[in-house]
C-alpha cells in the first residue's frame, strides 16, 4: 500500500493544506514537492500569510492530494496526510527546499525571488488513502517527524 501512496505523492505536485488559527480552519492551495522517500514534503509561503502564522502557533497540518484531474469520478483517489509542519532554519537545507520547488514548480519563479519566504518542512506521520468512494487505508509511518 506505501509503494502506491508514494506513487500518488510524486504524481501530484498540488495540494490542499489545512491549517488552523485563532480564526478556526483555514485550508490553502499550495504548490509541494516532496522528498525522494515521500516521508517529507517541502512548501513555501510568504512569512506574512495566515497560513504561515498558524503553522508556528499549530504545528499540526493536513494535506489532500488527489487524482479528480486525471481519474473518472468513481475511481478518484484521495490521500490525507498528516504531520507536523516547521520552518527549515538551515541555510543549506532551505536553499536545497528552494532548489526543489523551483525545478517541479517552474511558474513559482517570482515567488521564490520574494525576499521573506519561509520553507516549510512536513514531516509525514499519517496517511489515508481513499480509492473509490469506500475503499480507505490507513498508514501510520514508525519514528515519523519534521525535525
Amino acid at each position: 500500500m506505501l509503494n502506491k501512496i508514494n506513487a500518488l505523492i510524486r504524481a501530484n505536485d498540488i495540494c490542499v493544506l489545512a491549517t488552523a488559527g485563532e480564526q478556526g480552519p483555514h485550508t490553502s492551495l499550495m504548490a509541494y514537492a516532496c522528498s525522494p522517500d515521500c516521508r517529507q514534503i517541502y512548501l513555501v509561503t510568504p512569512r506574512q500569510t495566515l497560513k504561515y502564522r498558524n503553522m508556528r502557533a499549530q504545528p499540526s497540518v493536513s494535506l489532500l492530494v488527489d487524482t479528480r484531474e486525471t481519474m473518472p469520478r468513481g475511481e478518484v483517489r484521495a490521500l490525507t496526510i498528516n504531520g507536523r509542519a516547521v520552518e527549515i532554519a538551515d541555510a543549506k537545507e532551505a536553499a536545497a527546499a528552494r532548489e526543489v520547488l523551483g525545478g517541479r514548480h517552474p511558474q513559482l519563479k517570482s515567488l521564490l525571488a520574494l525576499p521573506d519566504l519561509a520553507f516549510i518542512r512536513v514531516g509525514i506521520e499519517t496517511l489515508q488513502l481513499l480509492e473509490g468512494p469506500q475503499a480507505s487505508h490507513f498508514v501510520r509511518l514508525p519514528g515519523a517527524d519534521a525535525g
